[in-house]
């Protein structure tokens, strides 16, 4: 029987840390968890509403993957020891395994692919579900599917023995190799990082290759632990790993940790269209999710309905979604058009376009560098988007935030997006006191625009207190200004 290595030090790791207490999040951030029935393991990924985590004993057969959409659905059976999951475009959940020597194990030491697992109502078997061959990949750790349509997987066999493996096909192929490997994620412009320990797998190291496995560099060394490593809305690096993760900047500098209190922090997904970190703690039965609150009243920026100003009891009594706290007595946007497109394909690929004019007073004049911007869109039944754009000019490392043109027009760019959100553009009218042109642009955004619970709302607010909002309502069916949904193209157009 081989060797678990992880297994015997992640062992002696979590038998010398005291007991722990609640996750706690940093500054500008919120902790709450996902229960599930019983202890996590492997990894967690989330699409829409669903999330997909591996939950049970480590051993023969012991292990599961479940659905959690309101309901707990089992998809996936007998699994030893799971490894890193990630989804690919079409919905099929790709998992390693590296249990395979457990006595009794019917497959393992190999990677699986579990198909619609996003919509699957019956588990099926881990056996026959094998890409290659079980035992391929005796210590397989982690799971990326890359951008080529290829799947990577860590083969954590220890120190200058582990390797990146290129699945592709249903062939493998070396692409990385010498290293203590761990967690493989991509990095800013389509780079891969690896993470890797040292001899004494204490010490961790984030290591920069390109796509085809030339390496380009550190990125970052000395940290306390390297399991797995995400990057955030803001393209900053979330490293796992110990009782803590760890946050990095675009360029490898230490920032506050994201969050405190784990057992031993392991798998991690950031879920874009939340804003939300889920995280796999060693022994617990939960997901813990780390989100943005930026005025601390411990709501999730997504789901609060007035994300600037702290308001715990989230009042509204219009319920038109615009919290009471930050309720402003704006005008409506004239020549207004919203546009969601890329709908009929999974999330991840929505479009958006939101243009139009409003008048705010004229004085003070406006200033999204020193306000920032809420950007609210809903329909009938839900909240379609609930983006705060925050203040600040642009920085160059992050490369976000705001800059000043020409005539005072305003310009937001995100290279990583802000929930889908990459340009916002502010243009002051040089004849009209008070009016502002402004357009939003976005791609590769999650968006829960029901076709069935149309007409949209769109709410814009700068400096809410003085009174700088305007609102677009689109009535339905009917003369224009009305809201149409295109089947075919997947895509609601009001305007």
């Amino acid at each position: 029987m081989k060797a678990r290595r992880e297994l015997f030090v992640l062992a002696v790791l979590l038998a010398a840390r005291p007991a722990v207490g609640a996750v706690v999040a940093a500054t500008g951030y919120a902790a709450h968890t996902i229960p599930t029935a019983d202890p996590v393991a492997g990894g967690v990924v989330r699409r829409g509403r669903a999330v997909l985590v591996g939950q049970g004993t480590f051993g023969a057969g012991g292990e599961r993957i479940v659905r959690l959409d309101g309901s707990a659905t089992t998809v996936a059976t007998g699994f030893n020891s799971l490894g890193g999951f990630d989804l690919d475009a079409a919905g099929t959940l790709y998992v390693a395994d590296n249990g395979g020597d457990q006595t009794g194990a019917a497959t393992g030491d190999t990677l699986f692919a579990i198909p619609d697992a996003l919509t699957r109502t019956a588990a099926v078997s881990a056996v026959g579900q094998e890409v290659l061959p079980e035992g391929t990949i005796p210590f397989a750790m982690d799971v990326l599917v890359g951008p080529d349509g290829s799947v990577l997987v860590t083969d954590a066999a220890g120190p200058g023995a582990g390797r990146v493996v290129r699945v592709r096909k249903g062939a493998a192929a070396n692409l990385i190799g010498g290293l203590n490997i761990q967690g493989i994620g991509l990095g800013a412009k389509g780079t891969l990082l690896v993470s890797a320990l040292d001899d004494t797998y204490t010490v961790g190291t984030i290591l920069r290759y390109m796509p085809r496995g030339a390496a380009r560099g550190t990125f970052a060394s000395g940290l306390s632990g390297a399991f797995d490593h995400v990057l955030d809305t803001d393209g900053d690096l979330l490293v796992s790993g110990s009782g803590k993760v760890v946050a990095l900047a675009p360029d490898g500098s230490a920032l506050p940790d994201r969050a405190s209190g784990f057992a031993f922090s392991t798998a991690m997904f950031f879920d874009r269209a939340r804003d939300e970190l889920l995280v796999l703690d060693s022994g617990a039965s939960a997901i813990d999710a780390v989100c943005r609150d930026r005025d601390g009243d411990g709501v999730c920026d997504v789901d609060d309905d007035c994300p600037t100003v702290g308001d715990p009891a989230q009042a509204d009594t219009d319920m038109d979604g615009v919290g009471d706290a930050c309720a402003c007595a704006g005008s409506a946007i004239e020549k207004a058009r919203v546009t969601i497109g890329n709908l009929v394909t999974p999330p991840g690929d929505d479009t958006l376009a939101i243009k139009g004019q409003m008048t705010v007073p004229a004085s003070p004049a406006i200033d999204p560098v020193a306000s920032g911007m809420r950007i609210l869109v809903r329909d009938g039944s839900c909240t379609v988007l609930n983006a705060t754009i925050p203040a600040g000019a642009f920085d160059e490392l992050h490369q976000a935030g705001w800059k000043v043109g020409k005539r005072g027009t305003f310009t937001y760019q995100s290279a990583a997006g802000l929930l889908g959100i990459r340009s916002v553009t502010l243009k002051p009218s040089s004849g009209t006191p008070g009016l502002v042109t402004l357009a939003v642009a976005g791609k590769a955004g999650s968006y829960v625009a029901d076709p069935a619970h149309l007409p949209l709302r769109a709410y814009v607010a700068l400096a809410s207190a003085a009174g700088q909002c305007g609102l677009a309502t689109f009535p339905g069916p009917g003369p224009a200004p009305h809201c149409a949904y295109d089947a075919t193209r997947g895509k609601v157009k009001c305007g």
